[in-house]
């Protein structure tokens, strides 16, 4: 993953006119064979920070696409965030332009200083793997290129889930028995802020577009909404009535839209990040457990616990698509947003079932360790991460030959994965 940014820009009035009035974004892939995915961020400047562009583009090879943006701002930045297997083949220029439509000026766009090239990775590269371990209390930090563990982070009691901000480089890690997140600056790997949740949170998942974090509380049946930028609760929502259970959390940036399964009503619950409202309920099967997104295809994916089945839901109509059978009991859900691929590990079965999204099928299923549930992908990499809770190891898949390359040591009953590309 790459993250550029123009910087903030001062484009104060002179004269009663501002310099710019509208931002030109031109994208051009050169690879011949692959695409890439930019996500266009633009923020409105005064005070506060605040959101106003939040656009995916999908690029194809050797295309060349042309956006223009309202900039009729006192100050105003745009960030780049690329993926994909030709993120290092696309690049991006950006312009100012007039009231009369002439280019006035080119931005310049600079790397993230949070994010380098290291160990001959690409720039903007953190290939980081964050192991929550349930049962030491902390959390194992895996440099992706070498498979080493670099280090290894304290946190609350029963670490659960595990979410990332790439655009912050902060990791939240959900919990369970602490009933709190702690968050973690992936650059230093030292814990900013233990933040309150509500009792039993055990997953948790972050909204890229508004730095919005959503922890999933098992025993209160809510969700707590932070703030990523003061690492404070904004809100608590009760996403259902009864002992709805919620064990399972994922965002669409795109959307906004927050989906939560809940274990105890067979329902997934669809949350506005807007307005922080239930505004449907869908029905999926017998105990939906973990919850993963894919914002390119707008799909949901849903494995239900005791169904042995995971629910594939069209986000843009919220409702089921099908219902896949996979092995038993499947866990955490790992989406590849570069090759569409989607895997499950199956607790009872010590195996991962790989869906291709394209056709809705099982492709293939590979044997990992002992207990699988927690799965984690690097869509830069094509690299995908399973935590074995009864081995204390992380196997990790080649997402081209679709096998197991190595299997890495970490601490006490694995449980979830995440990983900053």
């Amino acid at each position: 993953m790459a993250i550029l940014s123009s910087g903030p820009i001062d484009n104060s009035a002179v004269s009663g006119f501002r310099p710019t009035e509208q931002v030109t974004v031109k994208i051009d892939n050169r690879d011949a064979l692959n695409q890439s995915a930019i996500l266009i961020q633009g923020y409105n400047l005064t005070l506060t920070r605040t959101l106003y562009v939040s656009e995916l583009v999908t690029i194809s090879p050797d295309e060349v696409i042309t956006r223009n943006y309202f900039a009729n701002l006192d100050a105003y930045e745009f960030v780049f965030t690329t993926e994909g297997l030709a993120e290092l083949q696309t690049e991006i220029s950006m312009w100012g332009k007039n009231t009369d439509g002439e280019l006035v000026t080119a931005h310049r766009l600079v790397s993230s200083e949070l994010l380098g090239t290291e160990n001959g990775g690409a720039t903007g590269s953190v290939n980081r793997i964050y192991v929550s371990n349930f049962n030491s209390n902390d959390v194992s930090v895996i440099n992706g290129a070498t498979g080493a563990v670099i280090v290894v982070i304290p946190v609350g009691v029963n670490p659960a889930g595990v979410a990332i901000n790439p655009l912050t480089n902060r990791i939240y890690v959900a919990n369970l028995n602490s009933d709190n997140v702690s968050a973690i600056d992936g650059a230093t790997n030292t814990v900013l802020a233990t933040i309150p949740a509500w009792d039993g949170a055990g997953a948790v998942a972050v909204n890229t577009a508004t730095n919005a974090i959503y922890v999933a509380n098992f025993n209160d049946n809510s969700v707590t909404v932070i703030d990523g930028l003061t690492n404070t609760v904004v809100t608590t929502i009760i996403p259902a009535g009864g002992s709805p259970f919620p064990t399972g959390i994922g965002v669409n940036s795109l959307t906004n839209t927050i989906y939560v399964a809940e274990f105890n009503s067979d329902i997934v619950t669809v949350i506005d990040g807007s307005t922080n409202m239930v505004i449907t309920q869908i029905p999926v099967q017998v105990n939906p457990f973990r919850v993963g997104v894919d914002p390119l295809t707008n799909r949901i994916y849903v494995s239900n616990f005791t169904s042995n089945t995971v629910s594939v839901i069209d986000g843009a109509s919220n409702t089921v698509i099908t219902n896949l059978p996979v092995g038993t009991t499947p866990a955490e859900l790992g989406v590849n947003i570069s090759t569409n691929a989607i895997y499950v590990p199956n607790r009872d079965d010590d195996n991962v079932s790989v869906i291709g999204g394209l056709t809705n099928t099982v492709i293939t299923t590979i044997p990992v360790g002992n207990n699988p549930n927690g799965a984690g992908v690097n869509p830069l990499t094509n690299r995908i991460y399973i935590t074995n809770q009864d081995d204390n190891t992380v196997s990790v898949i080649d997402g081209v030959t679709q096998t197991v390359i190595s299997v890495i040591p970490v601490g006490a009953r694995p449980f979830s994965v995440g990983v900053n590309p």
